[in-house]
């Protein structure tokens, strides 16, 4: 059942996502889509992530360990927006339940850090192995929580949705005290569970941003043209008529799409990187792949 279902809502109309409340709605918040907004909401929204992750930047720098912990703990899958894979996982395990621990760990003695490579969301969605859109998406739906309550209760109120007051189960961040907190508020329900409202703009199916790109956009054609200026290149196949060729497919094997690969290829080429970043940043289209990175 959707929620303008459920209401007698126009689906169309509505600001927020028209969600299925009874299955997983494979949506993600993009941290690309809150930057690029016009409205006040979401420059105030990305403004909050971005100080949120300077201080996971700062804590891992300084290895703080204990502190840091305490944050990744507090990263759940948060079931209320049934966006991700909320209802697969009804129950939510946190970061700190699901590979939290370990994280924290890569965190604290990674160089990526400590290099200054991580500078914003967007590099810590690029580097930190294990952290994907689902889990960026769950982190950002936990930092800007109370942001989206306040969000969901003026729609509720435009649209005459009748709300509950329920305690919230898990803590929320409030980033004027910087601190964790359990909260009481009023939401709509749905068979007993809270629901929280996310703007159709803030959401995709996948990012816009995303190590899956880089390697397409950038890497793979950074390469062939290095393996194509090589005197000898077990990559290349020279035809008798001048022709060259570069064996794509064997090229990808030797450095498949992992963010292994891409942190290392960042560590060499760290200003196409930065170069392919500014132009994604801007919304600008990536045009001549082949040419545009070559060095």
């Amino acid at each position: 059942m959707k929620i303008s279902t459920k209401y007698k809502l126009p689906g169309r109309e509505i600001n927020f996502v028209n969600i299925n409340l009874d299955k997983d709605n494979k949506l993600f918040i993009d941290p690309m889509k809150l930057k690029r907004g016009k409205t006040e909401f979401h420059q105030k929204c990305f403004s909050k992530v971005e100080e949120f992750v300077n201080i996971l930047v700062d804590l891992a720098k300084n290895r703080n360990y204990k502190v840091l912990l305490e944050f990744v703990e507090n990263f759940y899958e948060r079931n209320e927006t049934r966006l991700g894979y909320s209802i697969e996982s009804r129950n939510g395990k946190s970061f700190g339940q699901n590979g939290g621990i370990e994280l924290v760990k890569l965190l604290t003695k990674g160089t990526i850090f400590e290099a200054g490579f991580i500078e914003d969301i967007f590099d810590f969605l690029m580097l930190t192995p294990n952290i994907g859109e689902d889990k960026v998406s769950d982190i950002i739906t936990t930092i800007l929580f109370m942001d989206l309550i306040e969000y969901t209760q003026k729609q509720c109120e435009m649209w005459k949705i009748p709300t509950k007051s329920i305690g919230i189960k898990k803590l929320c961040w409030n980033h004027s005290s910087k601190a964790w907190q359990k909260i009481v508020e009023e939401l709509p329900t749905h068979e007993g569970e809270q629901i929280l409202f996310v703007p159709k703009s803030f959401v995709g199916k996948s990012y816009i941003f995303s190590y899956e790109k880089l390697y397409s956009d950038v890497i793979i054609p950074l390469y062939k043209n290095l393996e194509m200026r090589k005197e000898n290149s077990r990559f290349v196949v020279k035809y008798k008529n001048g022709r060259v060729h570069v064996l794509g497919n064997k090229l990808r094997q030797e450095y498949p799409c992992t963010k292994y690969v891409v942190l290392d290829f960042i560590r060499n080429y760290d200003l196409a990187y930065r170069e392919y970043k500014n132009i994604i940043l801007a919304g600008k289209r990536i045009e001549h792949k082949a040419k545009i990175w070559y060095i």
